[in-house]
């Protein structure tokens, strides 16, 4: 057997090896079909010149043979190293994997703006809002608008504390629906996510109760939901339930009608250790994963996203 050969041999086994390898990868990454053939149509490529060039390159001029052999390496070479992610670009996922993709890139950016709202750029943000409306698909609509809401209200820097934690919990249903056996676990059991839903909902109405001026009836509900954090009262919620009291009975007293209770979710009105307080219960979103929604939280979800859409 001659050397061409050989060395088309060799490549051509190497080649087979790269490309069940990444059929592999497209296969795991959900890629559509096209990503597959365009793959292929790159390997495929690649063995021809092996089998064409070579014994080309070999039949040369001794004095052109080595000039030769190396820019066929070189071309072979640059066709093997086109990354297979640019195939995935220009294909697309299936849908659905698209979508799990998004749903972890909006976690990312969104907790990323909560920390520091400077740190992600809008632009940012508003592509993350186009991807969702080109995967969107009858199967994920509901699931595509609680994720495309959660961003609009981030980048806007609008957020409600109470949405916010509704959509949490929605979101997670449904990508579990969709993904069951690709989601992190909860935090915690679906009765502990259900208490710590339940103290998180009444600290969000504590804070719409305590919004700017408020009326006398705004008043009465603020006081009727001091007091009903009594009912959250455990070792580890007892640090912040203090603090909330002190600062909410602090603010009726003195500044009731002159500010907001809470500005912009500045915890600091609680004390020195609001924030690390408010950390220690919901620092995740993950444990307010499974808990359950009652029928006015998710009536609520329902409101919001219809006048979400009129006004679209």
């Amino acid at each position: 057997m001659n050397t061409e050969v050989i060395a088309a041999a060799a490549i051509t086994a190497l080649v087979v090896f790269l490309f069940l390898v990444e059929w592999d990868g497209l296969t795991e990454g959900h890629a559509r079909p096209e990503a597959h053939i365009l793959n292929a149509a790159r390997w495929g490529c690649v063995i021809a010149l092996c089998w064409v060039l070579i014994p080309v390159a070999f039949s040369a001029p001794a004095t052109e043979r080595n000039a030769t052999l190396v820019g066929l390496a070189a071309l072979i070479v640059a066709l093997m190293l086109v990354p297979v992610r640019w195939f995935v670009r220009i294909a697309g996922r299936d849908p659905v994997w698209e979508l799990r993709w998004i749903r972890v890139e909006v976690a990312r950016l969104t907790n990323g703006v909560r920390r520091d709202a400077g740190s992600v750029p809008p632009d940012q943000l508003r592509n993350l809002i186009d991807r969702l409306d080109r995967a969107c698909t009858p199967e994920t609509a509901e699931l595509c608008n609680l994720l495309a809401a959660e961003v609009r209200d981030v980048l806007v820097g609008a957020e409600s504390w109470n949405e916010a934690g509704r959509r949490t919990i929605r979101i997670d249903e449904l990508s579990r629906a969709l993904w069951p056996d690709d989601m992190p676990p909860p935090d915690f059991e679906a009765k502990e996510a259900t208490f710590r839903w339940h103290m998180y909902r009444t600290f969000g109405q504590l804070m719409d109760a305590g919004a700017a001026t408020p009326g006398s009836e705004e008043r009465d509900e603020f006081v009727r939901l001091l007091s009903s954090l009594d009912g959250f009262r455990r070792p580890d919620t007892k640090d912040l339930i203090r603090d909330v009291r002190r600062s909410g009975n602090r603010w009726l007293a003195q500044h009731a009608s002159e500010r907001p209770w809470i500005e912009a979710f500045d915890f600091s009105v609680l004390g020195p250790h609001g924030l690390e307080e408010v950390r220690q219960i919901w620092g995740r979103d993950a444990v307010l994963w499974g808990a359950e929604l009652e029928e006015d939280d998710r009536r609520a979800l329902d409101e919001d996203l219809a006048r979400r859409a009129s006004v679209s």
